[in-house]
């Protein structure tokens, strides 16, 4: 029970940034970019681990430096947009397992970042997880007006005098945060997953922006404890159960009407 409670309290700290930023991340069409996020910030852990620095600060750094130049090599080349974040994306991984394979020593806990592993998360993570859900709270419900019209029109919201650029950078640093917090949860390669999924259902089933975010969350925590309860008692990895049970509920929902 002593591995089970910070287990738990990770999966509950993860589904509120799950459902924030899901629900941004969905309604703006960025779900592609948090999953090319997700792989270029191996880089960043292949470049602690070949250097030694802080895993969580180098990651992030990393992270948000790879955000910033897709969305300024995509304002230069909108119409290539896609290809750029593919480039950048496996560049990212590439960086990484150049890192990796440079760096003296075992490379085993890359395995977590990889797959997740909740029963190894550090204290300073479930930390960070915090801060971060209380300021992404705090900034959504602050900015609701303006995220809210940047999603459902953006160049009227422009037109209005909403900064709309700035509104997209601000939701690629939050995205970025997200994805390097959340890695330790379902790991990098099924990550995506835990930012889709309930964001989906989220804007599918909410009322409005706060609404929206409140069930993705409600249904990010749901997913969470009972892939971390399959996980415990089949002893399977946590993010793989996490996300089966994130897909087979989104495949069901499918069959059930959207509210209208």
């Amino acid at each position: 029970m002593s591995l089970f409670l910070p287990s738990l309290i990770a999966v509950l700290l993860a589904a509120v940034a799950a459902g924030v930023v899901g629900v941004l991340a969905v309604s703006n069409r960025m779900v592609s970019l948090g999953g090319g996020l997700a792989h270029a910030a191996y880089g960043g852990v292949g470049l602690a681990f070949l250097t030694g620095w802080l895993p969580l600060p180098t990651t992030l750094a990393f992270t948000v430096g790879a955000a910033f130049l897709v969305a300024w090599l995509s304002e230069r080349v909108p119409d290539r947009a896609e290809t750029l974040l593919g480039v950048v994306w496996a560049m990212g991984m590439a960086f990484g397992v150049i890192c990796v394979d440079l760096a003296p020593g075992y490379a085993g806990d890359l395995q977590a970042i990889l797959f997740g592993s909740l029963l190894a998360i550090p204290r300073i993570d479930l930390w960070a997880l915090a801060i971060a859900d209380l300021l992404m709270i705090v900034l959504a419900w602050k900015y609701r007006r303006g995220l809210m019209g940047v999603a459902l029109d953006p160049e009227f919201a422009e037109v209005s005098g909403f900064p709309v650029r700035w509104f997209r950078r601000g939701l690629l640093v939050a995205l970025s945060v997200s994805v390097v917090l959340l890695m330790r949860v379902t790991g990098l390669v099924l990550l995506v997953a835990l930012l889709s999924i309930p964001g989906a259902l989220g804007v599918r089933w909410g009322r409005g922006l706060g609404g929206a975010m409140a069930v993705a969350g409600g249904f990010a925590a749901v997913f969470g404890v009972l892939g971390l309860s399959m996980s415990w008692w089949l002893d399977l990895s946590t993010g793989a159960c996490i996300i089966a049970v994130a897909g087979t509920t989104y495949l069901l929902a499918t069959l059930v009407p959207a509210r209208r």
